[in-house]
């Protein structure tokens, strides 16, 4: 067996250190079906003893469905099962221990997602970008644009103005601009020297 620089095993090795059907998963499972699966997992949940510390584990706050992913996915490491019969007895199984953590007035998660807040954000986002659609729309900037934006940013979580600026102010600083004029230009082919500069 060679040796490489990082002592990783070379490309290839776990084809031939171990002859097939030695490693677990890789024989027939002891539970082909789905049934001899489901009577498996509710013989060994039927047991005091396992049943709470899995609703320790709940209680700690994991949620059901990586549990019981978690679960199923070390059965068919072992050899209890394939993974297909596996998937197929997750949901039985996350209802088992949804209802076990209920008649144990546990609160439960199902999922580590948390489906409200995920809407309220969507629907942030959203109230954000028509905010600024109709800003964009308006134009020329006045105190209702202004509250308009402030509104926007502390949706993004940013900080408000902290004054509105009038409208009196907005059109003191329009008119400056408006009172700009662009020299002429000189005649072509002039450079920099032409210029005086």
């Amino acid at each position: 067996m060679a040796v490489t620089q990082f002592g990783a095993p070379i490309p290839g090795q776990s084809l031939a250190t171990s002859k097939p059907g030695e490693r677990r998963w890789e024989r027939p499972p002891e539970a082909p079906s789905v049934e001899d699966a489901l009577r498996f997992y509710m013989d060994r949940l039927s047991d005091e003893e396992v049943i709470d510390d899995f609703m320790v584990a709940i209680e700690s706050g994991i949620a059901i469905v990586p549990l019981v992913e978690t679960l199923y996915l070390s059965s068919v490491m072992n050899g209890i099962h394939s993974l297909d019969v596996g998937i197929i007895v997750a949901p039985a199984l996350s209802e088992y221990f949804a209802a076990v953590a209920r008649s144990y007035d546990i609160d439960y998660k199902l999922s580590k997602k948390d489906y409200k807040k995920e809407q309220s954000e969507k629907e942030k986002a959203k109230l954000v970008m028509l905010l600024q659609s109709a800003i964009s729309e308006v134009g020329t900037p006045d105190e209702g644009t202004a509250m308009l934006s402030d509104m926007a940013s502390y949706l993004e979580g940013e900080k408000p103005q902290e004054e509105t600026p009038e409208l009196e102010e907005l059109q003191q600083v329009a008119e400056p601009m408006e009172e700009i004029t662009a020299e002429p230009m000189p005649s072509e082919g002039a450079g920099l020297m032409a210029r005086g500069v």
